[in-house]
Protein backbone atom coordinates (compact mmCIF):
# COMPACT_ATOMS: atom_id res chain seq x y z
CA UNK A 1 0.00 0.00 0.00
CA UNK A 2 0.72 3.60 -0.96
CA UNK A 3 2.49 5.21 1.96
CA UNK A 4 0.10 8.26 3.40
CA UNK A 5 1.42 11.86 3.57
CA UNK A 6 0.30 13.49 6.76
CA UNK A 7 -0.14 17.30 6.34
CA UNK A 8 -0.96 19.58 9.21
CA UNK A 9 -2.97 22.33 9.31
CA UNK A 10 -2.49 25.74 11.06
CA UNK A 11 -4.60 28.01 9.63
CA UNK A 12 -7.78 27.60 7.92
CA UNK A 13 -7.80 30.19 4.62
CA UNK A 14 -11.10 30.88 3.36
CA UNK A 15 -10.73 30.33 -0.33
CA UNK A 16 -9.11 27.37 0.41
CA UNK A 17 -9.99 23.90 -1.00
CA UNK A 18 -8.34 22.02 1.81
CA UNK A 19 -11.10 19.24 2.04
CA UNK A 20 -11.82 18.54 -1.04
CA UNK A 21 -10.92 15.00 -2.64
CA UNK A 22 -10.19 13.69 -6.32
CA UNK A 23 -9.41 10.86 -7.95
CA UNK A 24 -10.14 7.95 -10.14
CA UNK A 25 -12.88 4.92 -10.28
CA UNK A 26 -11.97 2.28 -12.23
CA UNK A 27 -14.89 0.56 -14.23
CA UNK A 28 -14.58 -3.05 -15.46
CA UNK A 29 -15.71 -3.42 -19.35
CA UNK A 30 -15.39 -6.09 -21.83
CA UNK A 31 -15.03 -5.93 -25.38
CA UNK A 32 -14.66 -8.93 -27.84
CA UNK A 33 -13.33 -10.67 -24.93
CA UNK A 34 -11.11 -8.06 -23.77
CA UNK A 35 -11.58 -6.61 -20.33
CA UNK A 36 -10.25 -2.95 -20.18
CA UNK A 37 -10.69 -0.92 -16.95
CA UNK A 38 -12.02 2.66 -17.73
CA UNK A 39 -10.85 5.20 -15.70
CA UNK A 40 -13.15 7.86 -14.61
CA UNK A 41 -12.03 11.00 -13.15
CA UNK A 42 -14.34 11.72 -9.42
CA UNK A 43 -14.50 14.32 -7.02
CA UNK A 44 -16.19 14.11 -3.55
CA UNK A 45 -17.44 18.19 -3.29
CA UNK A 46 -20.59 18.51 -2.70
CA UNK A 47 -21.63 14.97 -1.26
CA UNK A 48 -21.98 14.93 2.25
CA UNK A 49 -24.65 17.42 1.63
CA UNK A 50 -26.25 15.56 -0.75
CA UNK A 51 -26.66 12.70 1.56
CA UNK A 52 -27.49 15.19 4.72
CA UNK A 53 -30.31 16.68 2.81
CA UNK A 54 -31.51 12.97 1.19
CA UNK A 55 -31.21 11.83 5.10
CA UNK A 56 -33.71 14.01 6.05
CA UNK A 57 -36.03 12.59 3.37
CA UNK A 58 -36.15 9.44 4.27
CA UNK A 59 -39.15 7.50 4.07
CA UNK A 60 -40.39 5.91 7.14
CA UNK A 61 -42.35 2.80 7.46
CA UNK A 62 -45.25 2.46 9.08
CA UNK A 63 -46.55 1.97 12.38
CA UNK A 64 -48.28 -1.24 13.04
CA UNK A 65 -49.85 -2.48 16.53
CA UNK A 66 -48.13 -5.65 18.38
CA UNK A 67 -48.81 -6.95 21.42
CA UNK A 68 -46.12 -7.72 23.49
CA UNK A 69 -46.14 -10.16 26.36
CA UNK A 70 -43.89 -9.63 29.23
CA UNK A 71 -41.91 -13.18 28.66
CA UNK A 72 -41.24 -11.93 24.78
CA UNK A 73 -37.38 -10.69 24.26
CA UNK A 74 -39.00 -7.14 23.80
CA UNK A 75 -41.33 -7.43 26.95
CA UNK A 76 -37.85 -8.11 28.34
CA UNK A 77 -36.27 -4.90 27.26
CA UNK A 78 -39.45 -3.12 28.28
CA UNK A 79 -39.44 -4.60 31.76
CA UNK A 80 -43.11 -5.28 31.00
CA UNK A 81 -45.61 -7.17 33.72
CA UNK A 82 -48.36 -7.63 31.68
CA UNK A 83 -49.13 -7.72 28.09
CA UNK A 84 -49.37 -4.97 26.10
CA UNK A 85 -49.95 -3.63 23.15
CA UNK A 86 -47.32 -1.53 21.47
CA UNK A 87 -46.63 0.75 17.74
CA UNK A 88 -43.50 -0.60 15.82
CA UNK A 89 -42.43 0.13 12.51
CA UNK A 90 -43.05 -2.06 10.02
CA UNK A 91 -40.12 -2.70 8.06
CA UNK A 92 -41.77 -4.91 5.57
CA UNK A 93 -44.28 -3.00 4.14
CA UNK A 94 -44.16 -3.41 0.65
CA UNK A 95 -44.74 0.38 -0.26
CA UNK A 96 -42.20 1.09 2.31
CA UNK A 97 -39.53 -1.30 1.23
CA UNK A 98 -40.12 0.41 -2.70
CA UNK A 99 -40.33 4.43 -1.53
CA UNK A 100 -36.75 3.16 0.57
CA UNK A 101 -35.38 1.34 -2.53
CA UNK A 102 -36.58 4.39 -4.70
CA UNK A 103 -34.57 6.59 -2.46
CA UNK A 104 -32.11 4.60 -2.19
CA UNK A 105 -31.58 4.52 -6.52
CA UNK A 106 -32.44 8.60 -6.50
CA UNK A 107 -29.67 9.26 -3.78
CA UNK A 108 -26.89 7.08 -5.73
CA UNK A 109 -27.90 8.87 -9.28
CA UNK A 110 -27.39 12.65 -7.40
CA UNK A 111 -23.92 11.16 -5.79
CA UNK A 112 -22.99 9.94 -9.09
CA UNK A 113 -24.09 13.15 -11.20
CA UNK A 114 -22.18 15.70 -8.24
CA UNK A 115 -19.34 13.03 -7.91
CA UNK A 116 -18.11 13.08 -12.13
CA UNK A 117 -15.63 15.26 -12.81
CA UNK A 118 -15.65 14.67 -16.48
CA UNK A 119 -17.80 16.69 -18.55
CA UNK A 120 -20.98 15.00 -20.46
CA UNK A 121 -21.65 15.76 -24.05
CA UNK A 122 -24.98 14.95 -25.85
CA UNK A 123 -24.83 14.12 -29.36
CA UNK A 124 -24.14 17.25 -31.02
CA UNK A 125 -20.82 18.23 -28.71
CA UNK A 126 -22.49 20.34 -26.85
CA UNK A 127 -22.24 20.31 -22.44
CA UNK A 128 -24.81 18.59 -20.78
CA UNK A 129 -25.85 20.31 -17.76
CA UNK A 130 -29.33 18.86 -16.55
CA UNK A 131 -29.15 16.03 -14.25
CA UNK A 132 -31.71 13.88 -15.92
CA UNK A 133 -30.27 14.36 -19.37
CA UNK A 134 -26.91 13.69 -17.98
CA UNK A 135 -28.79 10.41 -16.08
CA UNK A 136 -30.55 9.88 -19.48
CA UNK A 137 -27.02 9.82 -21.66
CA UNK A 138 -25.23 7.61 -18.90
CA UNK A 139 -27.95 4.58 -19.24
CA UNK A 140 -27.94 5.13 -22.82
CA UNK A 141 -23.95 4.59 -22.85
CA UNK A 142 -24.75 0.80 -21.57
CA UNK A 143 -23.83 1.88 -17.42
CA UNK A 144 -24.59 -1.43 -15.99
CA UNK A 145 -25.87 -1.44 -12.01
CA UNK A 146 -22.43 -2.75 -10.38
CA UNK A 147 -21.10 -0.14 -12.54
CA UNK A 148 -22.70 2.56 -10.89
CA UNK A 149 -22.71 0.69 -7.81
CA UNK A 150 -18.57 0.92 -8.09
CA UNK A 151 -18.36 4.12 -9.30
CA UNK A 152 -20.94 5.54 -6.69
CA UNK A 153 -18.63 3.96 -3.92
CA UNK A 154 -15.16 5.26 -5.01
CA UNK A 155 -16.99 8.60 -5.18
CA UNK A 156 -18.13 8.15 -1.28
CA UNK A 157 -14.98 6.51 -0.35
CA UNK A 158 -12.56 9.36 -1.24
CA UNK A 159 -13.17 11.04 2.13
CA UNK A 160 -14.04 7.91 4.00
CA UNK A 161 -10.82 6.15 5.74
CA UNK A 162 -10.58 1.93 4.82
CA UNK A 163 -9.68 0.10 7.91
CA UNK A 164 -6.06 -0.81 6.40
CA UNK A 165 -5.43 3.25 6.10
CA UNK A 166 -6.40 3.95 9.62
CA UNK A 167 -3.84 0.74 10.62
CA UNK A 168 -1.07 2.40 8.80
CA UNK A 169 -1.76 5.99 10.49
CA UNK A 170 -1.28 4.47 13.68
CA UNK A 171 2.37 2.93 12.96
Amino acid sequence: MERINIRRIEVFQEGENVFTSNGISRVKVTKDGEIIAIEIPIKSTGISEIVDRFNKKAPQPPLMDVLVEPEDKLGRELNLTKKKWIKMPNFGDPDYIKAKEKHETDLGMKILMTGLAVELRDKEGNTVEDEEKKLEIMKSMGMTGDQFSKIVDDITSLTRWREEEQVQLLE
